[in-house]
């Protein structure tokens, strides 16, 4: 036994104001979380309070109290205006010791900014942390995966340019690392942009799965206040609520699909890696010197080392897939720190490690040029022709297995460069294979020594030039398609942001609860029983001439004002006669009509001939609703609750860019916006589509087409295949009227159709127009989409099977049966 000081214990904490748990943990997982969590709760905050203010369930003077506070704190914690990037604005605020995490930080701070004590606090009303928590989580991550997408498929358009500018480039394919057949760079990285729209298909559906909103989820069970869980979903972008409760707040699948693409992106990135650098070791492409490093002792080495560190990060995107995974599978299947807080982490350093590895992978294929192909010889003398020597002979009925044979006598002989027409005649003959003419032997040599043959295979998907082509060109169209499809999610975001931020400057939390419809309104003249015109110089009595309301859009409207839904009608008339008659068919209590004059254009017209058995046909004049423009329409009138466009062809200065820059104005204060185009009268040609498509849908939360519009915006035959691809290439949703057919809606959850009862038409006219007013105004009542659409299909039948005198009373016991607060079934 020694004399000797026994040596001093070992700090098991830094900060002796904590304690050792609140120093190893609570601290570190503070300072690594609070920077995104924060401007997250926030956000989400400010949404629950609006909601509670809007149902009555806090006071208007309590929710305006901590609206201000809230506001204060997005103003320290929140993106600056334009920042829509997934990396938070600041670092972490200083862990102090006084709170445990951020969800107790906010409380903290919101109290401080409210000047009341945290006791006094109402915003975890009919909220838990649980479900906070849930979302919080789901909003970080889905901004991550835009922006992850923003790089995944820029790379792959790189790809795609790069694999035509070099589809004639070719080079030995390998297979186990050993010489194989003849290639391009150019089908190598077509393939490659085909690795990357599989991710980025992967990511679209992980990122829908991610924007499925838990508030009002509660702990796990929801609440017994009445919220509208609805109405914080939209104010916070998500595209659903929660069916249940309880995976709203334990379910762990989209974390673990996410881990999970982050992985596959990374991975097969450093297939390419290493297939890449070993291109650049045989100098087939130039080594980038901005991709290097150099040479401690040898001065003219450039080592490409940014390839190989693209493989380790595989290697670590690799176990935080298994970190994440284990952590997940070592919890209850119930709200727990593994399966939700201690996966963040990993899922944060994996959506910064995969958009770094984005940037080096597109970087390099932009740097990608050809330096020293190898020559046709080199090829050859590989032994990649050697296929091409079997299947040639295989075209001449040379059966495949004697083909394979012989080729591998005459290789084992030597390579194709130093095979003689003698030497292959007499393989031919000790083969078996009779070659009178000698045109196999010909053949042999040929197929053997020219690899560029390659070029003209015209196989689809093959390294042949055309097939490279036509595969990019594939490549091009699903990168623009999922261009425009993460791109809608994105403003659909982007604008929901602002709208909250909008709501809570009010301090109201209550849209207008109005319609506002945007487009067409002019007399119909209908002449009834035409079977054909009279003679030149002749007069014919038909049945009977009537005037009537016509225009899309004027229609909508009055049909809204008979359901009692308070609308404003915009609409560009002349300054005449039937302008006045309009005025006086749109008089309603309901319905405001803000009638731009144009003095120097009549009113538009339609003429509608009708007859038995027979289609109308129709004579139009487009009139003052030819020069309507998006400076005519009051900017109050985009503050509704719902904007409506109608009678889109019949509007030329209301089309594209035009219109899509004015639906875009309206939701940036959070309104809802919706499209019915009608038919265009030159057809839906190519143009028509992409400009919808490109430069409206995305401006559009509702689109209204009937069954041939549908069809013929999206050339698919088939109604059900048609809405389910308008659906995936936009954030729109499509409730589409089928007739006798009923409707169908479609969105993220899919597509389904709903029966219209049986009756017997007396007249069809504006159906479609009352059927977009009644599913409008149901909407606006609190229904669901599939309600409303219910309701406005039963409203419509209901419609067309009255003569048009009973109309009007039949409308208003719908909507008095309906829509109103005594009868509402919403």
């Amino acid at each position: 036994m020694t004399n000797e000081p026994s040596r001093p214990r070992t700090a098991l904490r830094g900060r002796e104001d904590l304690s050792i748990f609140w120093d190893n943990h609570l601290r570190v997982a503070f300072e690594a979380s609070a920077k995104h969590d924060l401007p997250a709760m926030v956000e989400a905050s400010l949404a629950h309070v609006l909601m509670l203010r809007s149902t009555g369930a806090l006071p208007p003077e309590r929710a305006d109290l901590l609206l201000s506070g809230l506001r204060d704190l997005w103003a320290r914690f929140g993106p600056e205006a334009g920042h829509t990037a997934w990396t938070p604005k600041l670092e972490s605020p200083h862990f102090d010791g006084s709170v445990e995490d951020p969800y107790y930080f906010l409380e903290q701070e919101l109290a401080a900014a409210c000047g009341i004590d945290t006791a006094d606090l109402d915003v975890q009303l009919a909220r838990s942390r649980n479900d906070l928590d849930a979302a919080v989580f789901r909003m970080i991550l889905r901004r991550g995966i835009l922006d992850v997408a923003d790089l995944l498929l820029q790379t792959t358009g790189d790809l795609a340019d790069k694999a035509e500018e070099h589809a004639g480039a070719v080079i030995i394919g390998n297979t186990h690392r050993r010489p194989a057949q003849p290639t391009t760079i150019g089908h190598v990285l077509a393939g490659l942009a085909e690795t990357l729209l599989s991710q980025a298909d992967d990511l679209l559906c992980v990122y829908d799965e991610m924007n499925t909103s838990p508030l009002g989820a509660a702990a796990f069970t929801g609440t017994d206040i009445s919220i509208d869980a609805t109405l914080v979903a939209d104010l916070l972008g998500f595209d659903r609520v929660f069916t249940s409760s309880y995976e709203a707040v334990a379910g762990a699948e989209h974390f673990m699909r996410l881990a999970a693409v982050h992985a596959r992106i990374t991975a097969t990135g450093a297939r390419w890696a290493r297939v890449l650098q070993e291109w650049m070791n045989l100098r087939w492409v130039v080594t980038p010197t901005p991709f290097t490093q150099g040479s401690s002792i040898m001065p003219q080495k450039k080592n490409p080392v940014v390839l190989e560190h693209m493989v380790s990060m595989a290697s670590a995107e690799s176990a935080e897939l298994a970190s994440v995974y284990g952590t997940i599978a070592s919890g209850w299947y119930e709200d727990s720190n593994n399966a939700t807080t201690d996966v963040q982490k990993p899922l944060w350093n994996s959506t910064d490690r995969v958009i770094r590895f984005l940037r080096l992978y597109d970087g390099l294929v932009l740097a990608l040029e050809p330096d020293q192909l190898p020559t046709s010889a080199d090829i050859v003398r590989s032994g990649a022709t050697t296929t091409a020597v079997a299947e040639a002979l295989a075209m001449r009925s040379v059966p495949w297995r004697a083909a394979h044979s012989l080729v591998g006598r005459l290789f084992r002989a030597g390579e194709p460069l130093t095979w003689t027409a003698d030497q292959v005649a007499e393989a031919l003959s000790e083969s078996g294979i009779a070659d009178p003419s000698g045109d196999l032997a010909a053949l042999v040599l040929a197929s053997g020594r020219e690899p560029g043959r390659v070029l003209e295979r015209e196989q689809p998907g093959s390294p042949g030039l055309g097939p490279v082509r036509a595969t990019v060109g594939t490549a091009r169209e699903r990168v623009q398609g999922l261009a425009n499809a993460f791109g809608a999610r994105r403003t659909r975001l982007d604008r929901a942001r602002d709208g909250l931020l909008d709501l809570a400057a009010d301090r109201t939390g209550r849209r207008a609860q109005t319609l506002t419809v945007i487009g067409n309104a002019n007399l119909d003249v209908i002449a009834n029983g035409v079977t054909g015109l009279p003679s030149p110089g002749t007069e014919r009595i038909i049945d009977g001439i009537n005037v009537r309301l016509g225009g899309s859009a004027a229609i909508t409207a009055q049909r809204a004002a008979q359901l009692e839904i308070p609308t404003r009608l915009v609409a560009k008339v002349g300054q005449d006669a039937a302008a006045a008659l309009v005025a006086d068919l749109l008089d309603h209590p309901a319905l405001h009509a803000d009638l731009v004059i144009d003095t120097d254009h009549a009113s538009g017209l339609t003429i509608a001939v009708e007859a038995p058995g027979r289609d109308r046909a129709f004579l139009s004049s487009l009139g003052a609703m030819s020069t309507f423009r998006p400076a005519d329409v009051p900017d109050e009138a985009l503050k509704a609750d719902v904007v409506l466009c109608a009678g889109y062809f019949l509007l030329p200065g209301l089309q594209r860019d035009e219109l899509g820059a004015l639906l875009e104005r309206a939701q940036r204060g959070g309104t809802r916006t919706a499209l019915d185009t009608g038919h265009p009268d030159t057809g839906w040609t190519d143009e028509i589509r992409a400009d919808l498509r490109e430069r409206v849908l995305p401006h559009v939360d509702l689109f209204l087409p009937n069954e041939s519009e549908l069809t013929g915006l999206t050339g698919k035959s088939d109604v059900l295949e048609a809405a389910a691809n308008l659906v995936s290439d936009s954030a729109t949703t499509v409730v589409a009227k089928l007739g006798a057919g009923g409707a169908l809606v479609a969105d993220k959850n899919g597509v389904r159709t709903i029966e219209a009862p049986r009756v017997t038409p007396v007249d069809t006219t504006g159906a479609g127009d009352s059927f977009n007013a009644a599913f409008l105004g149901a909407l606006m009542r609190g229904f669901s989409i599939d309600e409303a659409t219910a309701f406005a299909v039963t409203s419509a039948s209901a419609l067309v099977a009255a003569p048009p005198s009973e109309r009007d009373d039949v409308l208003r016991r719908m909507g008095a049966r309906h829509l109103t607060p005594e009868g509402s079934t919403g």
